[in-house]
């Protein structure tokens, strides 16, 4: 009997089903405690131990476990730790991320401000830096889209330009993607994530659907939160397709979530600490800016609300 074989491993949630967990074992991180015939990442069927049950650990997509009671033959195991998380989006439901990467096509479905600066107000909730990927570039003409790079530039973002049709771009995400840990792919539904993913990662091959013609957006193809692994030991996560995320933040912190008011609020302060920048005296942030106008919108419904303010 190979003496590695009950050795404990290292590995990362991938995806959850039913009341199993899918772990994938790093084959670089663990070689030297995997049987000598493995010789690639391997993913594991696994339970959870009741103990971590009973001290209320959630074991999500992207948590970093470790494993025990490893049946090779059968790819089982049992998970009984979970490693505390160094950054977490709760929708969708993903620990660890390092990047979020928002998906917006510029056509079919139309750029929507308010439902991008959603999906960037979501990304600066958990402190993550978003990575805006302009999708379906083929169907707008090159004045069509240096506007909208410089739309973004001016409210603080980079953006990655990006066709399926022609392949334009994709090399320049590949390599954004795989020198980061694990990747999140955002965005609303219809606008080509899992289509993206699929060029990316050709030996897989999520199902896709088209645009609504009478709603004018995706209908939901992909329906729970799975990593997929890139170059260099880097995961993708391909999320469920939703409209409006949720945005959790307290009024006074509403305005630090806009990269564009960050920038003047550094540069001079507010007559009053606790200005919310609607029209208070010596307010010194710029109400011309293109996105104030969904930030007034945002914290009235914030302010309203009867209850704690959890987003759309």
């Amino acid at each position: 009997m190979n003496k590695n074989k009950f050795k404990n491993l290292k590995g990362t949630v991938v995806a959850l089903k039913a009341n199993f967990l899918i772990v994938e074992i790093d084959f670089e991180d663990n070689k030297q405690d995997l049987l000598d015939n493995v010789s690639e990442n391997i993913r594991l069927l696994c339970t959870r131990r009741s103990k971590l049950e009973y001290q209320g650990l959630f074991i999500d997509v992207g948590d970093s476990v470790y494993v025990e009671s490893i049946d090779y033959k059968n790819k089982r195991a049992v998970i009984y730790k979970v490693e505390p998380r160094k950054s977490f989006l709760k929708r969708p439901a993903v620990a660890n991320v390092t990047s979020v990467s928002i998906c917006i096509s510029v056509d079919e479905p139309l750029f929507d401000m308010k439902q991008v600066s959603r999906f960037l107000l979501t990304a600066e909730c958990a402190n993550i830096q978003p990575l805006i990927i302009l999708t379906k570039i083929d169907l707008i003409t090159k004045n069509d889209l240096i506007l909208y790079i410089n739309k973004l530039k001016s409210w603080g973002y980079d953006c990655v330009p990006v066709s399926i049709q022609n392949s334009y771009g994709i090399d320049s995400l590949i390599e954004r993607f795989t020198k980061t840990k694990l990747t999140v792919l955002a965005g609303p539904s219809g606008v080509g994530k899992t289509s993206l993913i699929n060029h990316l990662i050709p030996t897989i091959s999520l199902p896709t659907s088209a645009v609504s013609k009478k709603l004018k957006r995706g209908t939901h193809t992909t329906r729970h939160v799975e990593l997929f692994s890139l170059e260099n030991g880097s995961l993708l996560a391909d999320t469920p397709g939703f409209n409006r995320p949720e945005i959790v933040c307290e009024p006074s912190d509403l305005a630090s979530l806009f990269p564009e008011f960050r920038t003047q609020l550094i540069k001079s302060q507010c007559k009053f600490r606790n200005c919310l920048h609607r029209d208070e005296p010596g307010c010194v942030l710029n109400k011309d800016l293109e996105r104030y106008s969904f930030y007034r919108e945002k914290l009235d419904e914030m302010i309203n609300s009867p209850l704690p303010y959890l987003g759309d």
